[in-house]
């Protein structure tokens, strides 16, 4: 293995540029692959549109959409930068390595069990000719390990990784072999992760996790979610925390009550649904039916007024019957969601759903797909219009202008996780305001600033 210094040529600072796929816990490991990197070498961290000598891709493969998108940005940065290097890490590299390791465009493969442990990879990738493979599989029982992180470059919101991993074994899902055992953040890990991101001026924290409610289920002094919530709340009186996505069957009277009793909680829940038919769900090996999904989701979106209530939906899972999707429509049809992620089904090599029988076609899927979307999309405006007129905590965003339409508008990011567009007064990305929305129109909700409420994050952070 090659000993090549890592650094640009001349002894200037290496150029690297970093691309994230997927959720937002690998939007926090590619943060965290920036601050192992710059705490070993001289690099400078540059737009992945720019010349750079090392291209991180940090990959997801939760859909085959996701691995193409992953094998299309490799090839495509290398064409345009031919002397670059190119790594792609994470889920598709740790889950199916071999479909990359033969794409002549990619330098290096890294797995999720090597990702944070740049400098055993990093020097092989620079200086070897051959492309450099590190993947190996999780141990039994690993421990949770991640590096602090100061900021989220171009996010006005930041994210925090608490859980990792996931033991459930879904029948559609390679998360499991991707992220390995689930395993949680210590509380003092958390709180010093909370130090740095809320002494940096972010007024709001996302906690995000695989298994986000099987959060501390596994330390050596369990921890419930609700414990964490509170003392998080408590040591640091100025955040706004938001959940990222929970099952169903873990949205518990204690986790609803802590929404009532805490106002600085966001009441918005972001529910991994995937079916409301108790059957589908069975085949699925979901750890609920739907008689549960049904109250859990009634009872979070009556816990306070205009409460956002948002879900994911697999249409078209193997043997999915028109019986069983119409109770998913009802299901969507009544319950008062803000807004849906309609997912068609994909068959995952290596997952037990991909050799079920009873493949729905694809055009039912599609047909199936467009009802729940244009159903969704209706339910998210009711939802929308019941806003006007009231007043709610946002934080501004730093993509909102858009001088392709109109230059004066910008977006904001409601407490119930609406978009809202707001006039352009000046305020710096991260400021926590308060708005008032006033009307809604061509699918837009429109709000004026009534006050500014924090201080702003430090100048080059955006959303």
């Amino acid at each position: 293995m090659s000993t090549a210094p890592v650094a640009g040529s001349g002894g200037t600072p290496l150029r690297v540029a970093f691309w994230t796929l997927g959720c937002r816990l690998n939007q926090y490991d590619t943060e965290g692959m920036k601050t192992t990197m710059a705490g070993l070498y001289d690099i400078e961290v540059v737009d992945w549109n720019l010349p750079a000598q090392l291209y991180v891709l940090n990959s997801c493969t939760v859909t085959t959409k996701a691995d193409q998108e992953c094998r299309r940005l490799a090839r495509r940065v290398k064409r345009r930068h031919p002397l670059a290097k190119v790594v792609v890490v994470g889920c598709y590299a740790q889950t199916q390595p071999e479909a990359l390791t033969c794409i002549d465009e990619i330098d290096g493969v890294v797995g999720n069990t090597a990702k944070d442990d740049v400098q055993m990879w990093l020097p092989q990738v620079l200086g070897d000719e051959v492309p450099t493979l590190k993947v190996e599989d999780f141990a039994a029982d690993p421990v949770f390990d991640s590096p602090l992180i100061d900021e989220f470059t171009g996010r006005s919101r930041a994210f925090v990784k608490i859980q990792d991993g996931c033991n459930l074994r879904c029948t559609y899902c390679l998360i499991w072999r991707a992220r390995g055992p689930g395993r949680s953040r210590s509380v003092e890990s958390i709180r010093a992760q909370l130090q740095k991101l809320v002494g940096n001026g972010y007024p709001e924290t996302i906690l995000a996790g695989i298994h986000l409610g099987g959060y501390g289920r596994d330390l050596e002094t369990r921890v419930q979610l609700t414990e964490l919530l509170k003392i998080s709340l408590a040591e640091f009186p100025e955040l706004r925390i938001r959940l990222s996505s929970i099952h169903p069957n873990e949205v518990t009277p204690e986790l609803l009550a802590f929404y009532r009793d805490h106002t600085r909680m966001r009441p918005h829940l972001h529910i991994s649904l995937q079916s409301g038919s108790s059957s589908v769900l069975k085949r699925m090996k979901r750890p609920y039916r739907s008689e549960r999904a049904w109250d859990a989701m009634r009872q979070a979106a009556a816990t306070v007024p205009h409460f956002g209530l948002g879900a994911d939906i697999i249409v078209g899972f193997p043997g999915e019957t028109d019986e069983e999707f119409e109770e998913t429509r009802r299901m969507v049809e009544e319950l008062p969601f803000s807004y849906l992620h309609v997912f068609r089904f994909s068959p995952r090599p290596g997952t037990a759903a991909a050799e079920m029988p009873d493949q729905v076609q694809h055009a039912t899927i599609t047909r199936r797909s467009e009802i729940l979307r244009q159903l969704a999309g209706r339910k998210q405006a009711e939802f929308a219009q019941a806003l006007i007129g009231t007043v709610r905590e946002a934080v501004i965003e730093a993509e909102a202008k858009d001088p392709q339409k109109d230059p004066q508008w910008r977006h904001a990011t409601t407490d119930n996780y609406v978009m809202v567009l707001v006039p352009d007064n000046g305020c710096r990305p991260g400021t926590l305001v308060n708005v008032q929305i006033k009307e809604y129109r061509d699918g837009q909700l429109y709000a004026t600033i009534v006050e500014e409420l924090n201080t702003v994050l430090p100048t080059g952070t955006g959303d």
